[in-house]
């Protein structure tokens, strides 16, 4: 710490006399510098927290003579200054007693300094115990950050830094995962609530950093990434007290040490993701037995049964940020909760965890918006196929009804089958199985047609019963030129009219306008073209999906 203004009057060889001691604890704050001047009026060349030394040479001996005098002290209490020194002896005998009164009615300091004391005496001391405090910061950082560096060296590295840096700082710090969650924590309980602080972690560059105050708290908060500029987390710091009464250099070098406790290198990242994903895969297929053996190194164990399977999917970024949630960080991550065995396999990320701590763990995947998952029932072990099934199709009805996460059995809200088919597969299936009659026309012949009761039915206005296939295969000039000036109905048109119906012709002739013995007859020959049994409902359901999809006869 700085010299203070008591130090100086206990100091025997200057002979100072403390004439106004100042507001309670004014005498025992830090002196950051002095300023030795004549001027009325010093204020524009101090910043605060100086002590002026003067010896009077512009100050009136008994009544102040203007308003430069009359507010000389209150200037200088409002720059904040420590006290004022007054040399007796060369332009006043004594300190003069209005500014004795000045200085008791602003609780300003006032010492006298005897003739025999020379202002260099007491500037040089104050420089040498500035310069001795610098002296002793750097030394106390360095010792800090000893410690600091020892701390890497232990079984649990980030456990260690982060309570070694409480410690140090005379505070709290935590450690957060890149999805806002306290993976480790210096207190057991802190005094703020993280959620509260989530929008400060939103920094825009690798490595940023962010300060504030809250509830009487200095905080800092450090962005952690590894050398290949991943993100790992946030280091969040504080101290309770006064505004940048926080060692941030020391909480810099913390989450400088934090980036090579938690990170890897990219090559041992690479390979113990294909390993975890190659295990993974089998546990999926239920050979938990080959794993076993291999799971402490890699997930810190296997979960306890019953299970459930998580099906994650998101942009490959997007997962590898998800993929720390089930990390054990050296055991450390999964604090408190039981291991999880996690994995990308063919894209997507999948995770087998306890369903006693089922919670838990998707209320941190839930916290990305950008991640979609699916959930299984509960399972064991040697039913981790249909576990893996139900847990894909979950995720599958997740991404087509726009849910976040959709556990398998839960009905409420369920997609439609036909949005679980990707919209290009769909187009290309209806294109595909209804192209035999992407050209084929109807021309409504001439005439009346007699149904089976022998009663004459007459077309519609505009239409006419009975048809004939008039394009397509096999179809002549003549005929389409005969045909040319009657109006044609495209098989398209018909299909999907009598689907839409229900496979009901009668239905299906009055929304075309004509017989139903003419729409049998049509969707007959159309049936026949595409091999399709109208008594076969699995054919039909086919026929549905295909004209749902297909663009063929649809307008543009």
């Amino acid at each position: 710490m700085a010299i203070t203004l008591r130090e100086l009057i206990r100091t025997a060889s200057f002979h100072l006399s403390a004439l106004v001691d100042g507001r309670p604890e004014a005498l025992d704050e830090p002196i950051s510098w002095v300023h030795a001047t004549e001027l009325i009026d010093p204020t524009p060349y101090v910043e605060g927290g100086e002590l002026i030394l003067t010896t009077g040479l512009q100050l009136s001996e008994f009544e102040p003579m203007d308003d430069r005098e009359r507010r000389y002290v209150e200037r200088l209490n409002d720059k904040g200054v420590r006290g004022i020194g007054f040399g007796t002896g060369i332009h006043h005998t004594h300190v003069p007693q209005w500014l004795v009164a000045q200085c008791e009615s602003w609780n300003v300091p006032l010492v006298a300094i005897p003739q025999e004391t020379p202002f260099i005496a007491i500037e040089k001391s104050i420089s040498r115990s500035l310069a001795d405090s610098k002296q002793q910061a750097v030394l106390t950082l360095y010792n800090e950050q000893r410690q600091l560096f020892r701390s890497i060296e232990t079984l649990d590295p980030l456990s260690s830094i982060i309570k070694r840096l409480a410690e140090l700082i005379g505070g709290w710090s935590a450690f957060i995962n890149p999805l806002g969650k306290v993976m480790e924590s210096s207190h057991a309980a802190l005094p703020l609530e993280m959620r509260g602080i989530d929008d400060a972690l939103n920094l825009t560059a690798v490595g940023q950093a962010k300060f504030m105050y809250s509830h009487g708290y200095d905080i800092a908060i450090f962005h952690v990434a590894s050398a290949q500029r991943q993100s790992l987390g946030y280091l969040v710091a504080g101290r309770f007290g006064e505004k940048n009464s926080l060692n941030h250099p020391l909480v810099a070098q913390a989450a400088a040490l934090l980036s090579l406790a938690v990170s890897r290198s990219a090559s041992a990242e690479r390979s113990l993701a294909r390993l975890r994903s190659a295990m993974m895969r089998l546990c999926l297929e239920g050979d938990v037995e080959s794993v076993r053996e291999y799971a402490g190194d890699l997930w810190d164990g296997l979960p306890p049964e019953p299970l459930s399977v998580i099906r994650i999917v998101g942009e490959p970024e997007v997962l590898d940020s998800a993929q720390m949630i089930f990390e054990p960080l050296h055991q450390t991550l999964a604090k408190n909760l039981n291991p999880a065995v996690s994995g990308i396999v063919e894209g997507d990320l999948w995770a087998v965890i306890s369903q006693s701590n089922l919670k838990e763990w998707m209320e941190q995947v839930v916290h990305d918006s950008r991640l979609v998952s699916g959930v299984s029932s509960g399972f064991v072990w040697t039913d981790a196929p249909r576990a893996r099934h139900e847990a894909y199709q979950a995720c599958a009805e997740a991404v087509a009804s726009g849910k976040a996460v959709v556990q398998y059995g839960q009905r409420s809200g369920t997609a439609t089958l036909e949005k679980l088919i990707e919209p290009s597969l769909l187009r290309a299936f209806g294109d595909l199985r209804l192209a035999p009659i992407r050209d084929l026309t109807f021309r409504p012949s001439t005439g009346p047609h007699r149904d089976n009761e022998g009663a004459v039915a007459h077309a519609a206005p505009g239409t006419q019963a009975g048809s004939e296939a008039v394009s397509g295969p096999g179809v002549g000039p003549a005929v389409r030129e005969k045909s040319s000036t009657v109006p044609e109905l495209a098989a398209m048109t018909v299909l999907r009219t009598w689907l839409q119906s229900g496979c009901r012709y009668e239905e299906a002739a009055e929304r075309l306008g004509l017989h139903r013995h003419t729409v049998r007859k049509y969707v007959a020959q159309i049936c026949s073209r595409l091999g399709v049994d109208v008594s076969q409902p699995g054919q039909i359901a086919e026929l549905w999906f295909a004209c749902k999809g297909s663009q063929f006869g649809r307008k543009r």
